[in-house]
C-alpha cells in the first residue's frame, strides 16, 4: 500500500479543500487550482466553509495520474508572484504549433483525448469554447465554415467527441495564436503534460 493510499483510508466519501491539501501533500493554492480548474472534480456547495466537497475516489484516480505523468499544474499557475507574460508585451501571441515538432500532431489529440476522456461523447459549443480556450463566436465560425464538423439538433449545434479530436490536428487549430487567458492555460497544461510523458517515457 502507497503512502497516500494509507492516509486516504482514513477518510469515507467526501473530503475538503484542506483535507485534499494535506492527503496529496501540496500547497493551498495548489490545491485550489486542481478542484477549480476541474483537475479533481468536486461539488461546489457555495458555503463559506466546505465550500468543496470532493470525492476520495476521485482523489485517488488523481494520485494514480500523478504517480505516472507527474505534477498536472502548469508551471507559474500557482506561483505567488504575478509575472507579466513576455509574450504578451511582445505582442508574439502562442499556438500549439510552438510546442509540437513537425509530424507530432497527433500529440495534441492524444492530450485532448486522455485530459477530456470522462466527457460526454457529445459535447456543445460551450464546452468546446472550453476545451480548446477559443471564444464561443470563434467555435461557431469554425463551426459554420466546415472547419470543425457538428450536428444540428434543432438550432443547437453538437460536436461528437471525434469530430474534436480530428480537429484539434489540423492546421488551423495548430496554428491558432491568442493570448486570453483561457486559451494560454489550455497550452499551458498542454505543455506540462508533454514534458511529464517524456519524463515517464525516459524511466521505462
Amino acid at each position: 500500500m502507497t503512502n497516500y493510499e494509507e492516509h486516504i483510508t482514513a477518510h469515507e466519501g467526501y473530503i475538503s479543500l484542506e483535507e485534499l491539501r494535506k492527503v496529496c501533500r501540496i500547497s493551498p493554492r495548489s490545491a485550489r487550482y486542481l478542484v477549480e480548474n476541474g483537475i479533481i472534480p468536486a461539488i461546489d456547495t457555495g458555503k463559506r466553509t466546505w465550500r468543496y466537497q470532493i470525492s476520495v475516489d476521485d482523489v485517488v484516480t488523481y494520485l494514480e495520474q500523478r504517480e505516472i505523468l507527474g505534477s498536472m499544474i502548469p508551471t507559474g499557475a500557482v506561483s505567488s508572484r504575478k509575472k507579466k507574460s513576455t509574450n504578451t508585451a511582445n505582442g508574439k501571441r502562442k499556438s500549439f504549433s510552438q510546442y509540437i515538432a513537425s509530424g507530432d500532431e497527433h500529440e495534441v489529440a492524444e492530450y485532448f483525448n486522455y485530459v477530456f476522456s470522462d466527457l460526454d461523447d457529445v459535447l456543445t459549443t460551450r464546452m468546446i469554447s472550453t476545451i480548446i480556450g477559443l471564444n464561443k463566436n470563434t467555435v461557431l465560425k469554425l463551426i459554420k465554415s466546415g472547419q470543425l464538423r457538428s450536428l444540428t439538433f434543432g438550432k443547437k449545434y453538437l460536436i461528437p467527441k471525434q469530430y474534436l479530436l480530428q480537429f484539434v490536428v489540423t492546421p488551423q487549430f495548430l496554428e491558432a495564436r491568442s493570448n486570453t487567458a483561457q486559451f494560454l492555460k489550455v497550452i499551458g497544461e498542454f505543455d506540462t503534460w508533454m514534458m511529464n510523458k517524456t519524463k515517464s517515457q525516459k524511466h521505462k
